[in-house]
Protein backbone atom coordinates (compact mmCIF):
# COMPACT_ATOMS: atom_id res chain seq x y z
CA UNK A 1 0.00 0.00 0.00
CA UNK A 2 1.59 3.34 -1.01
CA UNK A 3 1.86 6.09 1.71
CA UNK A 4 -0.37 8.94 1.12
CA UNK A 5 1.44 11.94 -0.67
CA UNK A 6 2.40 14.71 1.19
CA UNK A 7 0.76 18.23 0.48
CA UNK A 8 2.74 20.90 -1.28
CA UNK A 9 1.62 23.37 0.48
CA UNK A 10 1.22 23.45 4.55
CA UNK A 11 1.85 26.27 6.86
CA UNK A 12 4.20 25.13 9.65
CA UNK A 13 1.76 25.36 13.44
CA UNK A 14 2.56 28.06 15.64
CA UNK A 15 3.68 27.38 19.61
CA UNK A 16 0.90 26.58 20.90
CA UNK A 17 -1.71 26.55 18.04
CA UNK A 18 -4.99 24.55 18.13
CA UNK A 19 -5.49 21.53 15.93
CA UNK A 20 -8.32 22.84 14.54
CA UNK A 21 -6.70 26.09 13.51
CA UNK A 22 -4.00 24.59 12.05
CA UNK A 23 -6.13 22.64 10.02
CA UNK A 24 -8.44 25.87 9.11
CA UNK A 25 -4.71 27.30 7.76
CA UNK A 26 -3.80 24.26 6.10
CA UNK A 27 -7.41 24.19 4.23
CA UNK A 28 -7.26 28.08 3.08
CA UNK A 29 -4.36 27.14 1.10
CA UNK A 30 -6.18 25.18 -1.02
CA UNK A 31 -9.52 27.26 -0.88
CA UNK A 32 -11.53 24.43 0.87
CA UNK A 33 -13.28 24.38 4.40
CA UNK A 34 -12.04 22.30 6.64
CA UNK A 35 -14.54 20.00 6.80
CA UNK A 36 -13.81 19.17 2.93
CA UNK A 37 -10.42 18.56 3.69
CA UNK A 38 -11.24 16.19 6.45
CA UNK A 39 -13.99 14.32 4.32
CA UNK A 40 -12.27 14.40 0.58
CA UNK A 41 -8.98 14.34 1.67
CA UNK A 42 -8.60 13.01 4.46
CA UNK A 43 -11.18 10.34 4.67
CA UNK A 44 -12.81 11.54 7.86
CA UNK A 45 -15.96 13.05 9.36
CA UNK A 46 -16.71 16.34 11.05
CA UNK A 47 -14.56 15.42 14.20
CA UNK A 48 -16.46 17.84 16.78
CA UNK A 49 -13.54 17.07 19.60
CA UNK A 50 -10.68 18.08 17.60
CA UNK A 51 -9.19 20.46 19.89
CA UNK A 52 -9.82 17.93 22.88
CA UNK A 53 -9.24 14.59 21.68
CA UNK A 54 -9.07 13.58 18.16
CA UNK A 55 -9.06 10.20 16.66
CA UNK A 56 -5.32 8.45 16.27
CA UNK A 57 -5.73 7.47 13.01
CA UNK A 58 -6.80 11.12 11.89
CA UNK A 59 -3.44 12.15 13.85
CA UNK A 60 -1.74 9.20 11.47
CA UNK A 61 -3.05 10.33 8.68
CA UNK A 62 -2.01 14.23 9.28
CA UNK A 63 1.53 13.30 9.73
CA UNK A 64 1.74 11.18 6.96
CA UNK A 65 0.48 14.14 4.84
CA UNK A 66 2.66 17.23 6.66
CA UNK A 67 5.47 15.42 8.09
CA UNK A 68 5.32 16.85 11.18
CA UNK A 69 5.99 14.44 14.07
CA UNK A 70 3.00 12.62 15.72
CA UNK A 71 3.45 13.62 18.82
CA UNK A 72 3.48 17.66 18.05
CA UNK A 73 0.18 17.00 16.64
CA UNK A 74 -1.16 14.82 19.33
CA UNK A 75 -0.20 18.06 21.72
CA UNK A 76 -2.25 20.83 19.57
CA UNK A 77 -5.01 18.93 21.47
CA UNK A 78 -6.04 18.23 24.81
CA UNK A 79 -5.05 14.92 24.90
CA UNK A 80 -1.32 15.40 24.20
CA UNK A 81 -2.07 17.90 27.85
CA UNK A 82 -2.55 14.67 29.92
CA UNK A 83 -1.21 14.64 33.03
CA UNK A 84 0.27 17.56 33.25
CA UNK A 85 -2.64 20.33 32.58
CA UNK A 86 -5.37 17.41 33.45
CA UNK A 87 -5.41 14.33 35.36
CA UNK A 88 -7.63 12.72 32.66
CA UNK A 89 -10.04 14.00 30.29
CA UNK A 90 -12.83 11.20 31.26
CA UNK A 91 -15.40 13.16 33.34
CA UNK A 92 -16.81 10.93 34.89
CA UNK A 93 -14.10 9.88 37.90
CA UNK A 94 -15.19 9.86 41.11
CA UNK A 95 -13.21 12.48 43.26
CA UNK A 96 -11.91 14.00 40.57
CA UNK A 97 -12.12 17.62 41.34
CA UNK A 98 -11.09 16.78 45.05
CA UNK A 99 -8.27 15.05 43.63
CA UNK A 100 -7.02 17.84 41.58
CA UNK A 101 -8.23 21.09 43.79
CA UNK A 102 -7.82 20.06 47.30
CA UNK A 103 -4.53 18.94 47.92
CA UNK A 104 -2.96 21.99 47.65
CA UNK A 105 -3.08 25.16 49.94
CA UNK A 106 -2.48 29.00 49.29
CA UNK A 107 -4.57 31.58 50.87
CA UNK A 108 -5.86 29.23 53.81
CA UNK A 109 -4.84 26.06 55.81
CA UNK A 110 -6.49 22.80 54.68
CA UNK A 111 -8.70 22.55 57.25
CA UNK A 112 -10.53 25.94 56.59
CA UNK A 113 -11.90 24.52 53.05
CA UNK A 114 -14.38 22.68 52.64
CA UNK A 115 -13.92 19.50 50.15
CA UNK A 116 -16.72 19.49 47.59
CA UNK A 117 -17.23 16.55 45.16
CA UNK A 118 -19.30 17.03 41.60
CA UNK A 119 -19.85 14.84 39.02
CA UNK A 120 -18.67 15.18 35.32
CA UNK A 121 -16.13 17.53 35.75
CA UNK A 122 -12.99 18.16 33.59
CA UNK A 123 -10.09 20.17 34.95
CA UNK A 124 -10.23 23.67 33.24
CA UNK A 125 -12.15 22.62 30.49
CA UNK A 126 -15.21 25.71 29.81
CA UNK A 127 -19.35 24.36 30.06
CA UNK A 128 -19.41 26.30 26.81
CA UNK A 129 -17.00 27.04 24.19
CA UNK A 130 -14.66 30.03 24.47
CA UNK A 131 -14.18 32.56 21.47
CA UNK A 132 -11.06 34.92 23.11
CA UNK A 133 -7.82 36.17 21.28
CA UNK A 134 -4.97 38.42 21.41
CA UNK A 135 -5.72 41.60 18.94
CA UNK A 136 -2.89 42.56 18.32
CA UNK A 137 -1.54 38.85 16.87
CA UNK A 138 -5.08 37.79 15.58
CA UNK A 139 -4.99 41.42 13.36
CA UNK A 140 -1.97 40.39 11.94
CA UNK A 141 -2.18 38.69 8.71
CA UNK A 142 0.79 36.77 8.86
CA UNK A 143 0.20 34.73 12.57
CA UNK A 144 -3.87 34.41 12.79
CA UNK A 145 -3.01 31.28 14.82
CA UNK A 146 -5.65 30.17 17.34
CA UNK A 147 -3.81 29.22 20.48
CA UNK A 148 -5.45 25.85 22.50
CA UNK A 149 -4.88 27.82 25.69
CA UNK A 150 -6.72 30.28 24.42
CA UNK A 151 -9.88 28.30 24.17
CA UNK A 152 -9.68 27.75 28.48
CA UNK A 153 -10.25 30.01 30.86
CA UNK A 154 -6.37 29.88 32.00
CA UNK A 155 -5.25 33.00 30.85
CA UNK A 156 -6.41 36.59 30.53
CA UNK A 157 -3.85 38.24 28.62
CA UNK A 158 -1.11 37.69 25.52
CA UNK A 159 2.63 36.45 26.95
CA UNK A 160 3.85 38.16 23.77
CA UNK A 161 1.87 41.33 23.89
CA UNK A 162 1.21 42.01 27.22
CA UNK A 163 -2.50 43.18 26.38
CA UNK A 164 -6.03 41.80 27.49
CA UNK A 165 -7.07 38.77 25.71
CA UNK A 166 -10.67 39.76 23.69
CA UNK A 167 -13.98 37.92 22.73
CA UNK A 168 -14.22 37.42 19.02
CA UNK A 169 -16.38 36.09 16.68
CA UNK A 170 -15.91 34.40 13.25
CA UNK A 171 -13.14 32.27 11.89
CA UNK A 172 -9.62 34.35 11.58
CA UNK A 173 -7.97 33.87 7.98
CA UNK A 174 -11.71 33.87 6.76
CA UNK A 175 -14.20 36.30 8.49
CA UNK A 176 -13.19 38.26 11.55
CA UNK A 177 -14.85 40.78 13.95
CA UNK A 178 -14.59 41.37 17.48
CA UNK A 179 -16.97 42.27 20.31
CA UNK A 180 -15.68 45.87 21.03
CA UNK A 181 -14.22 46.54 17.91
CA UNK A 182 -13.42 50.21 18.34
CA UNK A 183 -11.42 49.64 21.42
CA UNK A 184 -7.52 49.82 21.63
CA UNK A 185 -6.10 46.71 22.94
CA UNK A 186 -5.98 47.02 26.64
CA UNK A 187 -2.97 46.48 28.59
CA UNK A 188 -2.91 44.03 31.10
CA UNK A 189 -1.40 45.01 34.63
CA UNK A 190 1.90 43.28 36.04
CA UNK A 191 0.10 41.32 38.16
CA UNK A 192 -2.08 40.03 35.05
CA UNK A 193 1.32 39.43 32.81
CA UNK A 194 3.24 38.11 35.46
CA UNK A 195 0.73 34.94 35.82
CA UNK A 196 0.23 34.20 32.69
CA UNK A 197 3.81 34.27 31.40
CA UNK A 198 4.41 31.75 34.06
CA UNK A 199 1.49 29.89 32.89
CA UNK A 200 2.48 30.35 29.33
CA UNK A 201 6.15 28.86 30.73
CA UNK A 202 4.41 25.82 32.18
CA UNK A 203 2.84 25.07 28.77
CA UNK A 204 5.72 25.42 26.49
CA UNK A 205 8.66 24.36 28.61
CA UNK A 206 7.02 21.83 31.20
CA UNK A 207 7.98 23.81 34.47
CA UNK A 208 7.65 27.57 36.21
CA UNK A 209 10.24 29.70 37.74
CA UNK A 210 8.56 30.71 41.05
CA UNK A 211 10.80 33.03 43.50
CA UNK A 212 11.32 30.07 46.10
CA UNK A 213 12.09 27.76 43.10
CA UNK A 214 11.34 25.85 39.86
CA UNK A 215 8.00 24.35 39.72
CA UNK A 216 6.47 21.51 37.77
CA UNK A 217 3.86 22.37 35.40
CA UNK A 218 1.45 20.15 36.65
CA UNK A 219 2.00 21.49 40.43
CA UNK A 220 1.45 25.43 38.47
CA UNK A 221 -1.48 23.87 36.86
CA UNK A 222 -3.04 22.65 40.06
CA UNK A 223 -1.75 25.78 42.36
CA UNK A 224 -4.06 27.89 40.41
CA UNK A 225 -7.49 26.16 40.99
CA UNK A 226 -6.75 26.11 44.17
CA UNK A 227 -6.35 30.03 44.62
CA UNK A 228 -9.40 30.45 42.58
CA UNK A 229 -11.34 28.05 45.25
CA UNK A 230 -9.81 29.84 48.16
CA UNK A 231 -11.35 32.88 46.54
CA UNK A 232 -14.77 31.38 46.54
CA UNK A 233 -14.89 30.66 50.00
CA UNK A 234 -17.77 32.29 52.53
CA UNK A 235 -16.08 34.69 54.82
CA UNK A 236 -17.83 32.34 57.84
CA UNK A 237 -14.92 29.52 56.69
CA UNK A 238 -12.03 31.73 56.77
CA UNK A 239 -11.67 32.10 60.55
CA UNK A 240 -8.93 34.61 61.83
CA UNK A 241 -7.79 34.75 57.68
CA UNK A 242 -11.23 36.41 56.20
CA UNK A 243 -9.10 39.66 55.47
CA UNK A 244 -6.90 37.84 53.40
CA UNK A 245 -9.37 37.68 51.46
CA UNK A 246 -11.36 40.98 51.75
CA UNK A 247 -8.33 42.47 50.85
CA UNK A 248 -7.41 40.67 47.62
CA UNK A 249 -11.28 41.49 46.15
CA UNK A 250 -10.71 45.05 47.49
CA UNK A 251 -7.72 45.76 45.49
CA UNK A 252 -9.35 43.88 42.51
CA UNK A 253 -11.99 46.42 42.80
CA UNK A 254 -14.51 43.39 42.70
CA UNK A 255 -17.37 42.23 45.44
CA UNK A 256 -16.25 39.52 47.65
CA UNK A 257 -15.97 35.97 45.16
CA UNK A 258 -16.84 38.21 42.47
CA UNK A 259 -20.61 38.48 43.72
CA UNK A 260 -21.58 34.78 44.02
CA UNK A 261 -23.53 33.59 46.73
CA UNK A 262 -23.65 29.87 45.75
CA UNK A 263 -20.57 27.97 44.88
CA UNK A 264 -19.77 26.25 41.67
CA UNK A 265 -16.98 24.93 39.89
CA UNK A 266 -14.48 27.57 38.22
CA UNK A 267 -15.60 25.52 34.52
CA UNK A 268 -19.29 26.30 34.88
CA UNK A 269 -18.97 30.66 35.96
CA UNK A 270 -20.10 32.48 33.94
CA UNK A 271 -17.16 33.97 31.70
CA UNK A 272 -17.20 37.41 33.03
CA UNK A 273 -17.09 35.93 36.45
CA UNK A 274 -14.99 33.57 35.63
CA UNK A 275 -12.14 36.40 34.56
CA UNK A 276 -12.55 38.08 37.52
CA UNK A 277 -11.53 35.13 39.51
CA UNK A 278 -8.55 34.64 37.84
CA UNK A 279 -7.62 38.19 37.76
CA UNK A 280 -8.69 37.56 41.98
CA UNK A 281 -5.89 34.77 41.89
CA UNK A 282 -3.50 37.18 39.97
CA UNK A 283 -3.82 39.55 42.97
CA UNK A 284 -3.24 37.57 45.02
CA UNK A 285 0.20 36.07 44.01
CA UNK A 286 1.39 39.85 43.51
CA UNK A 287 0.55 40.20 46.92
CA UNK A 288 2.47 37.17 48.24
CA UNK A 289 5.08 37.61 46.25
CA UNK A 290 5.59 41.48 47.96
CA UNK A 291 4.78 40.26 51.25
CA UNK A 292 1.53 42.21 51.81
CA UNK A 293 0.17 39.65 53.23
CA UNK A 294 1.31 36.19 54.60
CA UNK A 295 -1.19 33.62 54.02
CA UNK A 296 -0.83 30.15 56.38
CA UNK A 297 -1.36 27.92 53.61
CA UNK A 298 1.46 25.10 52.65
CA UNK A 299 2.10 26.18 48.70
CA UNK A 300 2.10 30.58 49.81
CA UNK A 301 6.26 30.09 50.37
CA UNK A 302 6.57 29.32 46.88
CA UNK A 303 6.38 33.34 46.02
CA UNK A 304 8.57 34.32 48.34
CA UNK A 305 12.37 34.47 47.72
CA UNK A 306 14.37 31.89 49.43
CA UNK A 307 15.71 33.12 53.23
CA UNK A 308 19.49 33.85 52.91
CA UNK A 309 20.78 31.39 55.94
CA UNK A 310 24.44 31.05 54.85
CA UNK A 311 26.02 33.47 57.77
CA UNK A 312 24.74 34.23 61.46
CA UNK A 313 25.56 37.07 63.96
CA UNK A 314 26.61 34.60 66.44
CA UNK A 315 24.21 36.15 68.65
CA UNK A 316 21.31 33.76 70.25
CA UNK A 317 18.18 34.33 68.81
CA UNK A 318 15.46 36.35 70.63
CA UNK A 319 12.08 34.91 69.69
CA UNK A 320 9.87 37.53 68.91
CA UNK A 321 6.64 38.72 72.06
CA UNK A 322 3.61 37.93 70.25
CA UNK A 323 1.23 40.35 69.78
CA UNK A 324 -1.70 40.77 72.49
CA UNK A 325 -5.08 39.67 70.31
CA UNK A 326 -7.38 42.84 70.15
CA UNK A 327 -10.87 40.94 70.52
CA UNK A 328 -12.49 44.59 69.72
CA UNK A 329 -10.49 45.23 66.66
CA UNK A 330 -11.21 41.95 65.32
CA UNK A 331 -15.18 42.21 66.00
CA UNK A 332 -15.46 45.70 64.01
CA UNK A 333 -13.72 44.07 61.38
CA UNK A 334 -15.80 40.90 61.53
CA UNK A 335 -19.24 43.29 61.60
CA UNK A 336 -17.44 45.57 58.46
CA UNK A 337 -17.02 42.20 56.43
CA UNK A 338 -20.69 41.59 57.17
CA UNK A 339 -21.93 44.79 55.88
CA UNK A 340 -19.17 44.82 52.92
CA UNK A 341 -21.45 41.02 51.83
CA UNK A 342 -24.83 42.28 52.95
CA UNK A 343 -24.68 44.89 50.21
CA UNK A 344 -25.08 42.51 47.58
CA UNK A 345 -26.32 39.49 49.24
CA UNK A 346 -30.25 39.41 50.57
CA UNK A 347 -29.61 36.35 53.08
CA UNK A 348 -26.21 38.06 54.54
CA UNK A 349 -28.44 41.14 54.58
CA UNK A 350 -31.23 39.87 56.43
CA UNK A 351 -29.16 37.71 58.84
CA UNK A 352 -27.26 41.15 59.72
CA UNK A 353 -31.08 42.99 60.41
CA UNK A 354 -31.95 40.15 62.67
CA UNK A 355 -28.41 40.66 64.68
CA UNK A 356 -28.92 44.14 64.77
CA UNK A 357 -32.74 44.34 65.73
CA UNK A 358 -32.59 42.25 68.67
CA UNK A 359 -34.45 43.63 71.67
CA UNK A 360 -36.19 46.03 69.34
CA UNK A 361 -40.01 45.25 68.50
CA UNK A 362 -41.25 48.67 68.25
CA UNK A 363 -41.79 49.42 64.66
CA UNK A 364 -39.95 53.06 64.96
CA UNK A 365 -36.66 51.66 66.26
CA UNK A 366 -37.25 48.90 63.42
CA UNK A 367 -37.48 51.84 60.55
CA UNK A 368 -34.20 53.91 62.25
CA UNK A 369 -32.95 50.86 61.67
CA UNK A 370 -33.67 50.60 58.33
CA UNK A 371 -32.90 53.47 57.71
CA UNK A 372 -28.72 52.72 59.12
CA UNK A 373 -28.84 49.59 56.76
CA UNK A 374 -29.51 51.97 53.55
CA UNK A 375 -27.18 54.74 54.84
CA UNK A 376 -24.39 51.73 54.96
CA UNK A 377 -25.51 50.96 51.55
CA UNK A 378 -27.57 47.98 51.84
CA UNK A 379 -30.06 48.13 49.81
CA UNK A 380 -33.79 48.51 50.90
CA UNK A 381 -35.39 45.99 49.23
CA UNK A 382 -33.44 43.65 51.01
CA UNK A 383 -35.17 44.61 54.08
CA UNK A 384 -38.36 45.81 53.25
CA UNK A 385 -40.82 42.67 53.54
CA UNK A 386 -38.92 41.25 56.69
CA UNK A 387 -39.65 41.15 59.89
CA UNK A 388 -37.78 39.51 62.72
CA UNK A 389 -39.79 37.03 64.43
CA UNK A 390 -37.96 36.17 67.22
CA UNK A 391 -34.84 37.26 69.32
CA UNK A 392 -31.65 36.47 66.87
CA UNK A 393 -30.28 34.19 70.16
CA UNK A 394 -33.36 31.84 69.41
CA UNK A 395 -32.49 30.83 65.45
CA UNK A 396 -31.16 27.76 64.92
CA UNK A 397 -27.70 28.34 62.89
CA UNK A 398 -29.33 27.61 59.38
CA UNK A 399 -32.45 29.90 59.92
CA UNK A 400 -31.12 33.07 59.05
CA UNK A 401 -27.83 33.03 58.08
CA UNK A 402 -26.34 32.84 55.17
CA UNK A 403 -23.30 30.82 54.20
CA UNK A 404 -21.01 33.67 53.52
CA UNK A 405 -22.02 35.61 57.20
Amino acid sequence: MKPAPRWPLHPAPREGEALSSWLNRVALCYHMEVSELLEHDLGHGQADDMDTAPPQSLLTMLSQRSGIELDRLRCMSFAGWVPWLQDSLDDQIPDALETYTFQLSVLLPKLRRRTRSITSWRAWLPSQPLHRACPLCLNNPANQAVLLAWKLPLMLSCPLHGCWLESYWGVPGRFLGWENADADPRTASDAIATMDRRTWQALTTGHVELPRRRIHAGLWFRLLPTLLDELNTPLSACGTYAGYLRLIWERCGYPLRAGQSLWRSYETLNLAVGLQMLEAAATAISLIEVRDISPPGEHAKLFWSEPQTEFTSGLPAKAPKPEPVNHWQRAVQAIDEAIIEARHNPETARSLFALASYGRRDPASLERLRATFVKEGIPPEFLSHYEPDGPFACLRQNDGLSDNF
